[in-house]
């Protein structure tokens, strides 16, 4: 994908206390959004790049937070949304900051130096926990002084959990680069959230598959939503829609308006990060 650079023709820089920031990172690219007090889309960016270790990804962000002319400016709010596989939930009932650290080490691997970062996801009850370099964190905090750190996982639970209905399974796909996030609700209850790594579609679709056939989901009540890379890839509706009825991609009103081309849904959970708090 190229780079993307919007800027809104209201975009005032001398107001960027008025405005919040969101930015998201993940193997494939950074990318970043401004929205003013009225939630209006100010500006979109994105920067492509190919990594494929944590410690590139980070010293690559790093280098466009410093050079990056509107990532310097001071913002009312700042977000910042790693796309990162390694993740887990932890139910509300039994989270526990004090035993945090080796809950989260039961599921996923952190270094000695890393940070645990969570955020409470109100709507289901359970926190989602992450890891970032302790000195990432340190760096990031020194430089934004209202600053929020959110797993892309959490306004992508947030959001869909916003738009189940009753009588009716959800199943919520999210694709990043070389992994996605799967969340399965019936009845308003979440029934399964899950991260899998995937090198193709024949991956994708048979861990989408297996989850539905181990919920013993009837995929004629079934509505699906897609988001992210691979939302508008007809390769994917195609073989999806050889075993699930209704599927649908998650679209944006405000990204509508800048792409006439396939690209918008990849940052819907990024211009959404703000709205979830």
């Amino acid at each position: 994908m190229q780079r993307i650079y919007h800027l809104d023709p209201n975009f005032v820089k001398e107001k960027s206390t008025e405005y919040v920031l969101s930015i998201r990172f993940s193997t494939d690219g950074l990318s970043f959004c401004v929205h003013n007090g009225f939630n209006k889309l100010l500006a979109l960016c994105f920067q492509p790049y190919s990594l494929d270790s944590q410690v590139e990804v980070i010293a690559r962000v790093k280098k466009a937070l410093v050079e990056e002319e509107l990532l310097n400016l001071p913002y009312k709010k700042v977000f910042v949304v790693p796309c990162k596989k390694e993740k887990t939930l932890i139910p509300a009932h039994i989270f526990n900051k004090t035993y945090l650290s080796d809950v989260y080490r039961l599921c996923q691997h952190a270094e000695k130096n890393d940070t645990l970062l969570y955020r409470k996801i109100r709507p289901m009850e359970a926190y989602l926990v992450e890891s970032l370099p302790r000195s990432f964190v340190t760096f990031l905090t020194a430089r934004y002084q209202s600053l929020r750190i959110v797993n892309s996982a959490y306004p992508f639970i947030v959001h869909s959990l916003s738009s189940t209905l009753l009588n009716r399974e959800h199943l919520f796909i999210d694709i990043q680069d070389r992994y996605f996030d799967l969340l399965l609700t019936k009845e308003n209850e979440v029934l399964l959230f899950n991260t899998f790594a995937y090198g193709s579609l024949t991956d994708l679709v048979y861990y989408i598959l297996n989850c539905l056939k181990s919920c013993n989901v009837n995929t004629a009540n079934l509505q699906t939503v897609v988001s992210g890379n691979l939302a508008n890839d007809p390769k994917l509706h195609r073989t999806l829609g050889a075993y699930i009825p209704e599927v649908s991609i998650l679209n944006d009103a405000s990204l509508a308006q800048l792409f006439k081309n396939s690209s918008s849904s990849r940052f819907i959970h990024l211009v959404n990060a703000h709205r979830c708090e």
